[in-house]
């Protein structure tokens, strides 16, 4: 790692043990080729979208204010035309920065092009289920051979960074975390998993009642979570704290998670360069037509909704609730991941010792 990146990232941990704002998700586009009932962004249609030019002040902006990761996603991403543009764009301007994504528009180009951008941390691809069936109720489109064949060309491409498997743990598909878990790992990846979280939303959530799970079902899928806390203490490829699948436990049988660091830690941006303290809130600036710096100075008085939300309508997202308590545990976050990262190389070693391939996929 150079110098310049190791005092970048002292800068993002201590502004993260600050509570300072450090991380933006933006959405590069509203457009989606699937249509989750999990989520309500593909609903709205396209919608406006942040040009190459607004996105450069704009992000030059939050740049300058001390943000300094972000987080790519949708829709869509990569539904986007110019993506690799505005990857090169904020990798100019000293981001760190992820992207999330169904993982059905990927080609062998697009993968390569990541390899280009500096700052990219991680690829993270959507994969709630290996069923069929299962997987066309929970993403809307019947698309799972296009993301396993395209897991398996991230996995080839010897990308010098990470990818990640997200799973959105529900009733349908909790019997199968281990399965993807195992998946995950013979591939040379990681895992998120995060529970569904359901109720009425602003962008990100959906009442859908397939997801509604009784209380033996919900004990089940916090016995999972205890599990995969257990799993990743332990090394395995889990890309969360633990903590955060021990909270996931709580979320899932109704139990209280603790305090929400949205609009402190973390703040949302719209296609359309409307900017919101987490997914789940309104808008309290248009980034079009006034300042960071002028629209942060309401950031404060969106406090009380947060702290209402947190209370009533409570989220367990990996972007708010796992980046709020991983900055209250670095350092057993950091002694963690050490232990992962260090299986993980192993298992890599030994697979290119014995020249191993993924594995197929069986029924």
């Amino acid at each position: 790692m150079r110098a310049a990146d190791l005092l970048e990232w002292s800068t993002i941990f201590r502004r993260m043990r600050a509570r300072k704002p450090t991380f933006i998700s933006y959405n590069l586009t509203n457009e989606c080729n699937e249509a989750c009932p999990m989520c309500s962004v593909w609903q709205g249609g396209g919608g406006e979208e942040l040009t190459l030019v607004e996105l450069e002040r704009i992000f030059g902006e939050l740049r300058s204010f001390g943000f300094r990761v972000v987080e790519f996603s949708g829709g869509e991403p990569f539904l986007r035309s110019d993506i690799a543009e505005v990857f090169a764009l904020v990798d100019r301007l000293g981001f760190f920065s992820t992207v999330t994504t169904n993982g059905t528009l990927l080609t062998k180009d697009k993968v390569e092009s990541l390899r280009k951008v500096r700052g990219l941390l991680q690829l993270a691809i959507s994969l709630d289920s290996l069923v069929p069936e299962t997987y066309a109720a929970l993403r809307g489109r019947d698309l799972l051979p296009a993301v396993l064949r395209n897991v398996d060309l991230v996995a080839g491409a010897g990308l010098p960074l990470p990818f990640k498997l997200n799973m959105t743990m529900n009733r349908l598909n909790y019997h199968e975390t281990l399965k993807i878990l195992s998946y995950a790992r013979e591939r040379g990846g990681y895992l998120s998993v995060f529970p569904v979280t359901l109720g009425v939303g602003f962008q990100h959530r959906a009442d859908d009642a397939q997801f509604g799970a009784d209380a033996g079902q919900r004990k089940e899928m916090a016995e999972m979570f205890r599990h995969l806390a257990r799993l990743r203490r332990q090394g395995e490829p889990l890309w969360e704290y633990s903590g955060f699948y021990e909270m996931a436990a709580d979320y899932v049988l109704g139990l209280p998670i603790g305090p929400c660091d949205a609009g402190r830690l973390y703040f949302d941006l719209h296609a359309d360069g409307a900017l919101a303290t987490c997914v789940d809130q309104l808008p309290f600036a248009d980034l079009r037509t006034e300042s960071v710096s002028t629209s942060m100075k309401r950031r404060d008085a969106q406090q009380q909704n947060i702290r209402r939300c947190a209370a009533d309508t409570p989220c367990c997202y990996t972007c708010t609730a796992n980046i709020s308590l991983t900055a209250r545990h670095l350092f057993a976050f950091f002694r963690e991941t050490a232990v992962v990262r260090f299986r993980a190389a192993r298992r890599a070693r030994t697979a290119a010792r014995l020249g191993n391939k993924p594995a197929e996929l069986h029924d």
